[in-house]
């Protein structure tokens, strides 16, 4: 699928820049489109920015505190209708393309009111929030989104594409699919990680992963105390759950529900992690790397 990152360069540049880099990680290089990276000395710029407004999957707009106001002459930039930003969302809306708010440097969603009328169906568009404390937790959310939002409303001019890969791969990928790519992905066993908190604290933490189709249980500890998982999930190398907790906050007869999110990324006998608590005293993100336990093996 192909993403095209939609930016004002005096609200966005450095933000934008680093979204590219990440989302390039996760997509290939080649199915990332920005202007100042990807449009070649010599290429007519109008003519590159449309092609690939009209050729990509899903439209993210970069959104920061400046994006609304910046103007140019006493004039607001997207008041004027050769406005390069006003021009890339204006195609994608026309053309049915999804277009994703995505909110940067603590942005609010821009209200109808205040858009130029080719772009007012913008402001009906659930909007993602980016922030620098947790870059790469909403980055990874981002991704997932971006993904959903691909495969609910993929472009009709797709399908007679989609669907002659899809009889190719069929025929010829099938086998080396079942036979190579799975057995790559060993989720059930026993892993622990060493992770340190944001607060100071550090936990030997462990896991003990169970999979049923692409259900995924067992336990996972934290703060050394083993949690039942609930709402798991194994697609591909990318493992999803959470955990609950109760912390008391003064009143032990009304302790305070928590909420423990994971997210991972299985690369051999090693998952990289994301954890995030909701609920809690603490909501900073927890990056760590759980290895397979040796008697997994």
């Amino acid at each position: 699928m192909k993403v095209f990152i939609s930016y004002r360069r005096e609200d966005s540049a450095g933000h934008s820049g680093r979204l590219h880099d990440s989302l390039q990680s996760h997509f290939g290089a080649d199915n990332v489109f920005m202007d100042l990276s990807d449009i070649d000395s010599g290429q007519n710029f109008v003519d590159v920015i449309q092609g690939a407004v009209r050729s990509s999957d899903v439209v993210l707009a970069v959104i920061g505190k400046e994006w609304l106001t910046c103007a140019s002459g006493g004039t607001r930039r997207l008041d004027m209708p050769n406005d390069f930003v006003r021009t890339e969302i204006g195609i994608a809306l026309e053309h049915g393309i999804p277009v994703m708010p995505v909110l940067v440097r603590g942005a609010g969603m821009p209200p109808a009111s205040s858009l130029p009328e080719p772009l007012k169906l913008l402001a009906s568009h659930d909007a993602h929030d980016v922030s620098d404390e947790r870059w790469t937790y909403d980055v990874g959310r981002l991704i997932d989104a971006t993904e959903k939002l691909a495969g609910k409303s993929p472009g009709p001019r797709r399908w007679p594409l989609i669907a002659a890969v899809l009889v190719a791969a069929a025929a010829i990928g099938a086998f080396f699919f079942l036979q190579t790519r799975q057995p790559q992905v060993v989720l059930t066993g026993d892993w622990s990680a060493n992770v340190a908190y944001d607060w100071g604290d550090k936990y030997t933490e462990r896991f003990s992963f169970k999979v049923d189709g692409d259900a995924v249980l067992g336990t996972a500890s934290f703060l050394g105390v083993r949690r039942g998982i609930v709402d798991g999930s194994l697609q591909g190398e990318r493992v999803v759950f959470q955990t609950r907790t109760q912390e008391v906050r003064g009143d032990f007869d009304n302790p305070v529900s928590v909420s423990h999110r994971y997210r991972g990324t299985i690369t051999g006998d090693t998952i990289a992690f994301t954890m995030q608590s909701e609920g809690g005293s603490s909501s900073v993100p927890v990056e760590f790397t759980a290895t397979r336990s040796t008697s997994a093996r």
